[in-house]
């Protein structure tokens, strides 16, 4: 029950997903006994986000001492820094940076390590130029980038991130491989039919790799004297490898079953030890009058809402209390009466009994009267 007239929101079960349309397109609320008038609403599902503003630093002392590069900039109290992305002028490297900080450029501290590589390479052409760190206090921070040969800085740009988490459930699966074709092919099967939108590939170390990888998903399934055959949708397409294995997003889908294809060319199989996929929470989004109201779904004659809320995404208020949904409530089913025969029935019986007697009273009583 809503007590009075705002903003709220409610969470969908992950129960609820597999009985809705993609998109949610057949999501409807309505209130208690008036299904005339349709609810407005927003959906928004979990997502990390991130904030990226840039921020001026010109580095200076730029030197060299063997095949590392260094350079210092002076961090501005108000707007700290807390990502560095590089440009070269050359091409390919695989190089280490180390990131110092100090007060008086005399005694530096180390406050992060990473590494950046750059493939330009026939058929490869990969790139990660960038390395994140804490924010920091420092006055001065001096980064060194070491290469098997001499860099040559051609721009290094700097940022403040900030990224808000979203809310996400790890998805129970079980994980099966084989090679064909010098292909590896990953199937996850889930537990439940679930939404899931982002896998995290965890590779064995110690791999050096760098793979094409297509992520499909079984959306129908035919059998047959030879077995099932499943139909698939892709999913993402792109790239895995060893120098940053990151979390791979995509557009939420409901899925039972993914075919995760990694391309190994010449190249021995990838050892995985598991596959996890987490599932976005799903939030609905609306404003409503104190009263009782009904969440519905399962339509499929429906089509997706066109909403002017849409349009207004900016305006909602933030945070919004939170409403909890009832037990699912199932259709009301329609009973029908049973149709009995003619023949089944007493009172159609005896009624056709009374009819016979009457006729072959009336013949019996004419014959008799004939002469």
């Amino acid at each position: 029950d809503v007590a009075q007239t705002g903003w709220y929101r409610f969470t969908l079960p992950p129960a609820m997903f597999p009985k809705i349309k993609p998109g949610f397109d057949d999501l409807r609320i309505h209130a208690t006994g008036n299904d005339s008038t349709e609810i407005p609403y927003l959906v928004r599902i979990a997502a990390d986000e991130t904030t990226q503003a840039e921020i001026k630093a010109e580095p200076f002392n730029i030197s060299r001492q063997g095949t590392t590069l260094f350079f210092t900039v002076k961090l501005n109290r108000v707007e700290q820094i807390n990502l560095a992305t590089f440009r070269f002028e050359q091409d390919n490297y695989d190089a280490t940076v180390t990131v110092e900080g100090s007060n008086d450029q005399k005694e530096w501290f180390t406050i992060q390590t990473g590494r950046i590589i750059a493939i330009n390479k026939t058929p490869v052409n990969y790139s990660y130029n960038r390395i994140s760190f804490p924010n920091t206090e420092y006055n001065f921070l001096r980064f060194a980038v070491t290469n098997n040969s001499a860099l040559t800085l051609s721009q290094v740009s700097f940022y403040q991130t900030k990224t808000t988490k979203g809310s996400f459930s790890e998805a129970g699966s079980t994980l099966s491989t084989r090679i064909i074709d010098k292909q590896s092919e990953l199937m996850v099967q889930f537990d439940q039919p679930v939404l899931v939108s982002r896998l995290s590939i965890e590779a064995a170390r110690n791999q050096l790799f760098y793979r094409n990888v297509t992520i499909d998903w079984v959306y129908d399934s035919i059998v047959s004297e030879k077995g099932t055959h499943y139909q698939y949708q892709p999913l993402y397409s792109g790239v895995i490898s060893s120098f940053k294995q990151d979390t791979i997003g995509f557009a939420p889908q409901v899925v039972t079953k993914l075919r995760i294809i990694i391309y190994d060319q010449d190249n021995p199989p990838v050892q995985v030890n598991r596959i996890l996929a987490w599932s976005p929470q799903v939030e609905i989004l609306t404003h409503l009058q104190p009263g009782t109201y009904e969440v519905k779904y399962g339509n499929p004659k429906v089509f997706a809402p066109h909403y002017d809320l849409e349009h207004f995404v900016n305006e909602l208020p933030d945070p919004l209390p939170e409403l909890n949904l009832s037990s699912e409530l199932k259709p009301e089913q329609i009973t029908v009466p049973e149709s009995t025969p003619w023949f089944k029935n007493k009172l159609w019986i005896w009624g056709a009994l009374a009819v016979i007697v009457a006729i072959l009273g009336a013949f019996t009583m004419r014959m008799l009267r004939e002469p």
